[in-house]
């Protein structure tokens, strides 16, 4: 069944099968009762689908885009820290990709060969304050690093089926309240537990 949903109206009449409702929708914006409650927490719900399991296909590994660095000589007088340094006792300051939703780990760049086993730094996620408006930054002590996260990926012809099942699952428990009463949004709890225990079964 999952295999056909290509759309946001797949994926949300899927739902709508699981919770018992009869209706479909023909998209998100028909105007139809079931689709403005789904409209609602569409995309929250996707996104945090996304975020509880590392799904393969929403990796991102890509080089961060470098910020700000602490002076290579250290905060020795008359070099003192300023806002221009990132926070310490962090060296590098990077970009928090627009697209990203969950930092999965930052590892180290290889030099001369391929590292099989790379092995991830520790980093800090952060709000600077010092840019107008502020700015979401990872913080870390490692030179060009690469950056593994979860990405959003908002078209579903990309998302595995187990995932979509997932989805599927969480969405209808979010609705069903709204669309079926209390009753059916208890009923969707045991499906979407097991599509995400499926999900991070693959991960590992």
């Amino acid at each position: 069944m999952t295999a056909s949903i290509q759309t946001p109206a797949d994926l949300v009449n899927l739902s709508l099968v699981r919770i018992g409702f009869k209706k479909r929708i023909g998209s998100l914006y028909d105007g139809s009762m079931a689709a403005k409650i789904a409209l609602s927490v569409y995309a929250q719900t996707r996104d945090a689908v996304l975020q509880e399991s590392d799904w393969d296909f929403a990796e991102r590994d890509i080089a961060p885009t470098l910020l700000k660095s602490a002076p290579v000589t250290g905060y020795v007088p008359p070099t003192v820290w300023t806002p221009a340094y990132p926070s310490p006792p962090w060296l590098f300051s990077y970009a928090y990709p627009s697209d990203c939703l969950k930092v999965r780990s930052l590892q180290p760049t290889p030099v001369f060969v391929i590292d099989m086993d790379p092995q991830p730094v520790s980093f800090m996620i952060e709000n600077d304050n010092t840019y107008n408006p502020t700015q979401k930054v990872i913080l870390c002590n490692v030179p060009t690093p690469v950056l593994v996260y979860t990405g959003q990926v908002t078209n579903l012809a990309n998302w595995e089926p187990d995932a979509i099942e997932a989805f599927a699952a969480a969405l209808g428990r979010r609705i069903a309240p709204s669309i079926m009463g209390l009753d059916a949004a208890k009923m969707e709890v045991p499906d979407e537990a097991q599509a995400l225990a499926v999900g991070e079964q693959r991960d590992d």
